[in-house]
């Protein structure tokens, strides 16, 4: 990729964060250590949470949060298509049988109203396990999800991989998990801040809390008075079968580093949608999320739906003619339900889904990240318009 190109997202790396990795590289530890449980405390007090646990990355963070939740093959997950497969994986490994919900296009979040017919359904056994994804940054919201739960073992879990640093309208953070049981946030190098690959669990509840560490470590249980045999130096016990999804001394150094410019990320890339909205909104033929959120969102993707047959044209057509125009951009996301896998799960059911079909044929995700200039969003926008109009 040459330096004249614009991605569709990019990490921001200083000569901060280097030398932060390098110190770790040459400290005594390098896997899980201080510096992982030092940055873990951070981020729970970032996000006004009591506890955060760290993994190898996104998917880890959602599939441990399914395993700590105990998860099994009588619960039902109710989540949005409109997500990376993690999302739904992570219950869909545990066993959980999937339960769609269609999304309302202006936020590209889930419908709360359909969320609600769809916990009142009957059913003979087994919770709802609900994941709510806030896309592209804009909260969903929890308040009101709270109020439409009433299973008292119902579980909730916030895929919020795109929300790092987002608030609720009431104010608390994303993270908080005011009205969830553990929420989950990724630091892949698209997102805001970045851990290289990495991703973190909050949540206010200690046995969770307890559980997550395990689910990490091969669900290995080394605290004596949880033990079920006498403890000697050397022994541990396995409470359940994981894996290995430890998060190490290199990822929290680049963390904390990056923890030190979040907000400056988050401030930055909310200008850069501003920008991006005073040059497209009442464009003919193109439709923006909501502004109400802006304020308080810590935005991951900017999202513009354009009305490609309209344009008489295909979205294929103009993500090649941005990209030779030095433009990258990128669609989130293919509807979980019009993939292979899902489809001999789930059957097709594309038709019962009609906003999230309406977004995914008009869905463009153009250039978000720290370092992109007001300039560069003036060209991509002059670019786009040039193509499309």
């Amino acid at each position: 990729m040459n330096n004249d190109f614009l991605p569709y997202a990019r990490q921001s790396i200083n000569a901060d964060d280097t030398a932060a990795v390098a110190a770790a590289l040459n400290s005594e530890f390098i896997t899980r250590g201080p510096l992982v449980e030092e940055f873990e405390r951070a981020f729970a007090d970032y996000c006004d949470a009591e506890f955060a646990v760290a993994f190898s990355n996104g998917s880890t963070a959602l599939l441990a949060c399914c395993q700590a939740a105990q998860v099994n093959q009588f619960d039902r997950l109710i989540t949005t298509p409109n997500t990376f497969v993690a999302t739904a994986g992570a219950a869909i490994h545990c066993g959980a049988t999937p339960v769609f919900v269609d999304i309302k296009r202006e936020t590209g979040n889930l419908n709360l109203e359909q969320v609600a017919y769809t916990l009142e359904r009957p059913y003979s056994q087994g919770r709802p396990i609900i994941m709510p994804i806030h896309f592209s940054g804009l909260a969903v919201d929890m308040e009101k999800l709270d109020s439409l739960i009433k299973d008292p073992d119902a579980v909730v879990i916030e895929d919020a991989c795109h929300a790092i640093g987002s608030r609720y309208k009431d104010g608390k953070k994303v993270g908080s998990c005011a009205w969830s049981q553990m929420t989950v946030f990724s630091f892949h190098p698209a997102k805001t801040m970045t851990t290289g690959e990495g991703g973190i669990v909050t949540t206010n509840d200690p046995e969770l809390y307890h559980r997550l560490k395990l689910v990490r470590n091969n669900g290995i249980e080394r605290e004596h008075g949880r033990l079920e045999r006498d403890p000697m130096p050397w022994y541990y016990e396995v409470k359940f079968l994981s894996n290995n999804f430890n998060f190490t001394e290199i990822q929290a150094a680049l963390g904390l580093s990056q923890m030190k410019r979040l907000d400056a990320f988050i401030e930055k890339r909310r200008q850069l949608v501003k920008a991006y909205r005073q040059r497209l909104t009442g464009r003919p033929f193109f439709r923006l999320f909501t502004e109400e959120q802006d304020a308080d969102t810590g935005f991951h993707l900017f999202v513009v739906q354009i009305d490609f047959e309209a344009c008489k044209t295909t979205r294929e057509k103009v993500m090649l003619q941005l990209r030779e125009k030095q433009i990258g951009s990128q669609v989130h996301y293919i509807p979980l339900y019009r993939h292979p896998y899902f489809e001999k799960k789930c059957g097709k059911i594309a038709e019962f889904f009609p906003e999230t079909e309406k977004y995914y044929a008009e869905a463009l995700s153009l250039p978000l990240y720290y370092d992109l200039s007001i300039d560069q969003v003036d060209h991509i926008v002059r670019q786009l318009l040039r193509i499309v109009e």
